[in-house]
């Protein structure tokens, strides 16, 4: 008996540190959205969001077919309506801000978010918050602010600002759902499959009804289906993990890897030249993420 409660004890314990493992994951794999998405430049924003969330749809259904779990798609109304607009209305918004604004800018402003969850994690979990959280969040979000130093670009049109503000309502978004969610530990994470579905029937609406349909080739279906198993696939369902039992602060300070890890994708992939500018970058991403790992030991 002691040694079964001794198992569970054990388990208990690690749960944070595996929900803090798989929002790296999920981190990982979202730093492939910029590459990935720019080899299906060529499709509508809104197609390409309906065809990718319903490829993850019709995987995570027949996934959860065969292992027998697809009645946890059918759960509560209140858990549903978050992960739905959490993950719609983020990209929603950041669809309109880079159709209105310097999609560098946009990003930029739309990864405030984990700033953010560090600051409102704070007030939502007192107990755990750390000084070096802040101090990784900081200097993720000055790295991220030199990742972005390179766009000069500048637009006459006064709907910029209205760019700014989409992506700024990403980033109240993101850090709203991401705390909400935490209320929601007993809801299983294969409901998002469900999610995925509703969200691509939406936006396929919307395609319908602003955009003109392109065909992909085979190489952009390809491209799709990753889009559809990872980024805007399973990543969400190890994120949804993460947000419910991993600390709020320190995964917000972590998920600055998200921007420095995309823009290397992009150097790798031949999209962005490297400099020194990056290097300096990177130093401030990776180590407020080390330093915000630190563990402080507090005198009893």
């Amino acid at each position: 008996m002691n040694s079964k409660k001794t198992i569970l004890s054990n388990f208990s314990a690690s749960k944070p540190f595996l929900a803090t493992l798989s929002g790296l994951v999920a981190i990982l794999m979202w730093s492939s959205l910029a590459v990935a998405s720019n080899f299906v430049h060529r499709l509508p924003r809104f197609e390409l969001l309906w065809l990718s969330f319903g490829v993850a749809f019709l995987i995570g259904t027949v996934i959860l077919t065969i292992r027998g779990q697809l009645h946890n798609m059918v759960q509560p109304f209140v858990p549903w309506v978050i992960g739905f607009f959490g993950i719609f209305l983020f990209h929603l918004f950041y669809f309109i801000g880079i159709a209105l604004a310097p999609p560098a800018k946009v990003t930029l402003i739309s990864y405030l978010w984990p700033m953010m969850l560090v600051v409102a994690s704070a007030f939502v979990e007192r107990k755990q918050f750390r000084i070096t959280y802040l101090i990784g969040a900081i200097m993720g979000f000055g790295g991220t602010l030199l990742l972005m130093s390179g766009d000069v670009s500048i637009r006459g049109n006064s709907l910029i600002w209205w760019g700014y503000i989409s992506a700024f309502i990403c980033a109240v978004t993101w850090t709203a759902y991401s705390i909400a969610n935490r209320r929601y530990t007993n809801i299983p994470s294969e409901m998002l499959v469900g999610v995925c579905g509703a969200i691509s029937i939406v936006t396929f609406l919307i395609h319908i009804c602003v955009e003109k349909t392109v065909m992909p080739t085979f190489p952009e279906i390809a491209v799709i289906c990753f889009l559809g198993i990872g980024p805007t696939g399973t990543a969400f369902l190890f994120w949804d993990y993460a947000s419910k039992y991993a600390n709020l602060s320190l995964l917000g300070s972590l998920s600055y890897l998200a921007p420095m890890l995309s823009t290397l994708w992009l150097v790798l992939g031949g999209v962005t030249l490297a400099s020194w500018g990056l290097v300096a970058a990177v130093f401030l991403i990776v180590g407020g993420a080390a330093i915000a790992t630190i563990p402080i030991n507090r005198k009893t």
